[in-house]
């Protein structure tokens, strides 16, 4: 792995983390490593401990006699959030009691060690997480065994994690950690990716943008309409708005509420088209921009763009 900002050189062009583990023994039967696609724009590369062999359970290893496994995870929740929820209180929870956590560097890059233990049938497991990550999303690779396993067997385990080599690419990577997507984006180009949101320019219409986000809220709304109404007119970019219609919809089949004003944007007449959505505390915004004069031919390019959104997770 090369060495990132801050964790794992998940960078956003494509970006190779790591080196080859050895490939001296090109005679061997057995395959020295194995590459792994965990999800769209990840692969993750790991040396094959002795004696392991693939699973169909999970990406990883297993070595049935034993009971040890490598299971490899992508966690959708950036590096620093996710260790935050790795307390101690937190994976007792799991029946996880945290032994120690350790900074480790693998080929370069920082990771964090954790160290576990768990009973599982009346047996002591011994676990190893090594996880690492960016701001879309955080790699776990989890190593489990008898906590009374041979030293070799131990070692031949954390030697696999600390082979991991990841290969990235961002640009396939656009949803990762979102619970939305677009299935087609024609006639939009996606310009800026950040932690909570993606904007997308009009290839029409070089003034007008989508920018899609969520979050979660400080505190209940009294309805998805006020929430709406709040949004479009504490929007920091538009001055002088004048909402012209709103009226209840749906957005991949779930409630929501849309809104349309004329407004000011940068000294020039514009109008905006927002559709607002809450569910279990959480909120989504879609908020369009275009020119005022450009709205109606804009407004066919935005309708089959919102056609093509769908949640992840409903």
């Amino acid at each position: 792995m090369k060495k990132p900002l801050s964790t794992l050189a998940l960078a956003i062009s494509l970006s190779i983390l790591g080196a080859c583990s050895s490939t001296s023994d090109q005679n061997n039967i057995e395959p020295l490593e194995q590459t792994f696609r965990i999800s769209q724009g990840m692969e993750v590369r790991l040396e094959v401990p002795e004696g392991f062999k693939l699973t169909r359970e999970h990406y990883g290893f297993v070595q049935p006699e034993t009971f040890s496994r490598i299971k490899i995870s992508e966690i959708e929740v950036p590096y620093n959030t996710y260790l935050m929820q790795l307390s101690s209180e937190n994976l007792l929870k799991s029946q996880l009691q945290l032994l120690s956590t350790e900074q480790v560097v693998v080929n370069g890059a920082n990771c964090t060690l954790l160290t576990l233990r768990q009973i599982i049938a009346g047996t002591y497991y011994e676990k190893l997480w090594l996880i690492a990550g960016d701001k879309l999303s955080s790699l776990r690779i989890e190593a489990s065994y008898p906590e009374s396993s041979r030293n070799v067997h131990k070692n031949a385990i954390k030697q696999s994690l600390f082979s991991t080599a990841v290969q990235t690419n961002d640009s396939a990577r656009l949803y990762t950690g979102l619970p939305f997507l677009f299935t087609n984006t024609d006639n939009f180009k996606l310009v800026q990716r950040s932690l909570n949101s993606v904007v997308l320019r009009s290839e029409n219409f070089p003034d007008a943008n989508v920018v899609v986000s969520h979050g979660k809220l400080a505190k209940e709304v009294d309805s998805v309409e006020t929430l709406s109404t709040h949004f479009i007119e504490n929007s920091k970019s538009l001055n002088d708005v004048e909402i012209i219609k709103s009226s209840p919809v749906k957005i991949d089949g779930i409630p929501a509420f849309s809104t349309e004003a004329y407004t000011n944007n940068n000294e020039q007449a514009a109008w905006v088209y927002q559709v607002t959505s809450t569910q279990k505390g959480k909120f989504l915004l879609i908020q369009a921009l275009s020119k005022k004069g450009d709205r109606h031919a804009f407004e066919k390019d935005l309708e089959l763009l919102i056609n093509n959104f769908k949640f992840r997770v409903k």
